[in-house]
């Protein structure tokens, strides 16, 4: 759901048509664990089978939730995607993602730890958000698989896949989950007071490490029709402007808010060579290769940088400390 496990070697695959299929492989799990697959088996076919009944007898829709729900659903009984059960997932809510190829069959795949199935009868709801959310993902790859594909590794472009998948996942809880009075999990309540108030900043902090609302400025730039001369001398002014107002971080007294006043500053930091090659390469008719782009063609840009990454040195520690206390702890708040 938001930290992905590649264990894929010690997976099931099943097929989905509205209810699951079994395939008669059984692998079994790690030594601490006493199940096995054929007990996660009909774990799965319910939990899938009650999502679906949610989905479908919820008093309030939301058009982009159906759209992406019902996507998948379709996808998943032609074949086009399958479901895996990791049992030697992570124990924690970073135990189901999506994968675009997992083997040679160039199949993509939900992939669900076991954690989501040990806690179905407790905390069924979870599972249903989990899966609504790389729902998401997958609707992403499929309409849109070479951009998915080239970009999966930019950090920039996974944050705000990540930011719409949340979005999804928060609109889902909203009107699927809160409508029919279903019991929401720590986590989904967390989010959707996140989704609501904050549109989504805290939880891209502490999952992405990035500034939400600088990373859409960041974008603005990037998909803008001003030239790459323009476009330098608009990041530089953001940079400039940070630099202006970084004493008064100190004087900030709410934390949180501390925090994410830090965050765009490592936005800006962690991902600004970054943006200015995708501009360059967004530009170009030919491939631009990483390891031959350089900051330095732009002075005064990489100046400014190099002042914020100096300045940023006092809080390192402070908000390195933070993202890790604040991810583990909604990884594990259910």
């Amino acid at each position: 759901m938001k930290l992905y496990s590649n264990n894929v070697h010690k997976m099931k695959q099943y097929s989905l048509l509205l209810l699951l299929f079994i395939f008669p492989t059984i692998l079994l799990g790690d030594e601490t664990n006493t199940k096995t697959l054929t007990d996660y088996e009909p774990i799965l076919r319910n939990a899938i089978t009650q999502f679906e009944t949610v989905f479908k007898s919820s008093p309030k829709k939301h058009d982009l939730v159906e759209q992406k729900v019902n996507f998948m659903i379709n996808q998943a009984m032609k074949g086009e995607i399958t479901f895996l059960i990791d049992v030697n997932g992570n124990q924690d809510l970073s135990a189901m993602g999506f994968v675009d190829f997992y083997n040679e069959n160039k199949k993509p795949a939900i992939v669900i730890g076991t954690y989501f199935l040990d806690q179905f009868d407790k905390h069924p709801s979870i599972f249903y958000s989990a899966l609504v959310h790389e729902f998401t993902h997958a609707y992403d790859f499929f309409n849109s698989q070479r951009y998915f594909i080239f970009y999966k590794n930019n950090r920039i472009v996974k944050a705000l896949f990540e930011a719409d998948a949340y979005a999804i996942e928060s609109l889902f809880i909203q009107n699927y989950l809160v409508s029919q009075k279903i019991k929401l999990t720590k986590f989904e309540q967390f989010l959707l007071d996140d989704f609501e108030k904050t549109q989504l900043t805290k939880i891209i902090l502490i999952n992405q490490i990035a500034s939400l609302p600088l990373l859409h400025a960041f974008l603005e730039i990037r998909d803008s029709k001003d030239s790459i001369e323009k476009k330098v001398i608009s990041l530089n002014d953001i940079g400039k402007n940070l630099i202006e107002k970084f004493d008064t971080i100190k004087g900030l007294k709410d934390y949180d808010n501390k925090m994410e006043i830090i965050a765009f500053y490592f936005t800006y930091h962690l991902l600004l060579d970054q943006l200015v090659y995708d501009i360059e390469q967004k530009e170009s008719e030919v491939m631009i290769e990483p390891e031959t782009f350089s900051l330095e063609k732009y002075p005064t840009l990489y100046q400014t940088k190099k002042q914020i990454s100096e300045k940023l040195k006092s809080y390192e520690n402070e908000f390195e400390e933070y993202i890790v206390k604040e991810n583990q702890r909604i990884r594990t708040e259910i």
